[in-house]
């Protein structure tokens, strides 16, 4: 890990008047949740969301400006580089959840009992979705032009939809039915509602295998002076 990077990442998301923006959206529909009978009514997808922003463009930038031939000069590998910047995505995505969190527990405060055991376990999944929803955006961005990776996992995502749904209802193909739900849940898997250990582990496992996979891509990658 290099400390540069990270803290260098982080700084440019807190400091950049969009987030700020975004962040004084999550903390008012937090806050706005807690009056809700349902703890973490709203704010776990805007925490998704946010990672799908800030995870689709975690090397964007430098391609874009020519400025990565640059960084990748100094006494830093490319793995390095890559997982850096990956560690202050996520720290930016874990700490716009912790705001969540507090505020929605400052306004339960004023409002009754403090679900805790919900709310941490809300928070919890949040950031093991996040973590892995990052790592496959990287590992896209690794391999594709800058910001292709968003459109490719969105689009990913409801193909995967549209296509069980036209296979569910013609009940045909169970095998490949069978296979594309296995693809669903191990790159797309349901966020609990409640605590699960066996979904924890299949995050971090296969954020994991696309971080590896990532740096892999990344290092074989040709780094162009001029624009991506």
């Amino acid at each position: 890990m290099s400390g540069v990077v990270m803290v260098e990442t982080i700084r440019r998301h807190v400091t950049n008047a969009g987030y700020l923006a975004f962040l004084g959206l999550v903390a008012i529909v937090a806050i706005a949740a807690s009056h809700f009978d349902r703890p973490t009514a709203a704010w776990p997808t805007l925490i998704w969301l946010l990672a799908v922003i800030t995870g689709a463009g975690p090397i964007g930038p430098e391609f874009s400006s020519g400025t990565l031939q640059l960084i990748l000069v100094k006494p830093l590998n490319r793995a390095t580089y890559l997982l850096s910047r990956v560690a202050g995505v996520l720290c930016v995505v874990w700490l716009t959840a912790l705001v969540a969190f507090t505020c929605e527990v400052i306004g339960r405060a004023f409002t009754g009992a403090i679900p805790w055991q919900v709310l941490a376990t809300a928070l919890l999944n949040s950031m093991a979705d996040t973590l892995l929803t990052v790592s496959l955006l990287v590992l896209l961005g690794s391999i594709t032009r800058a910001y292709f990776n968003a459109a490719i996992y969105v689009g990913t995502q409801i193909g995967i939809s549209v296509i069980t749904g036209v296979l569910t209802m013609s009940h045909r193909f169970p095998a490949v039915l069978q296979a594309i739900g296995t693809i669903d849940g191990n790159l797309f898997p349901d966020r609990p509602l409640t605590f699960d250990r066996d979904y924890l582990l299949l995050a971090a496992s296969n954020a994991a295998i696309a971080l590896v996979l990532a740096c892999f891509a990344f290092r074989e990658r040709e780094v162009p002076y001029g624009a991506d």
